[in-house]
């Protein structure tokens, strides 16, 4: 369920990029593409809860970085060719840093996993941005499911 909620996530940070306002993205469009209303609500929230303590915090933007990772030979092997572009994108649309991307690269060494797919990779951002114990993201949050209750 999480790595649907990063795809609808890096989808409209993607659109923000293109100087689009968020009220000028369309939910249809995510609705056709098979993202229920509560995942698309998730997403929502946790990009309003991360813009608005963005706005709090100079050090925290949705600005990308300008380096990007080149991998070491034992290292290519970790990916496979759509995880890693997908990584180098949520690099490039603000939803992971470079102290991230390390940490997933050395998580993935650690692992002893062959490959990288993209489902696993988006589990494991899934893991960084809304696991608040474990994320090096402010603003993270942990989520909850549909049937937990808060006391």
């Amino acid at each position: 369920m999480y790595e649907r909620i990063v795809e609808i996530i890096t989808y409209v940070l993607s659109e923000l990029k293109q100087n689009k306002k968020i009220s000028d993205i369309d939910l249809n469009d995510l609705e056709t593409k098979g993202y229920s209303n509560s995942e698309i609500s998730t997403a929502f929230s946790w990009l309003v809860d991360r813009l608005e303590f963005s706005n709090k915090s100079p050090n925290l933007n949705l600005e990308s970085e300008n380096s990007f990772r080149i991998l070491h030979d034992a290292e290519k092997d970790l990916f496979t060719e759509e995880a890693w572009g997908e990584l180098i994108q949520m690099q490039s649309i603000g939803i992971l840093n470079v102290n991230q991307i390390e940490l997933i690269i050395e998580r993935a060494l650690l692992s002893g996993i062959f490959k990288i797919d993209s489902f696993f990779l988006k589990n494991m951002i899934a893991s960084f941005i809304f696991n608040a114990t474990n994320s090096l993201m402010p603003g993270s949050r942990v989520l909850l499911s549909g049937n937990d209750t808060i006391n």
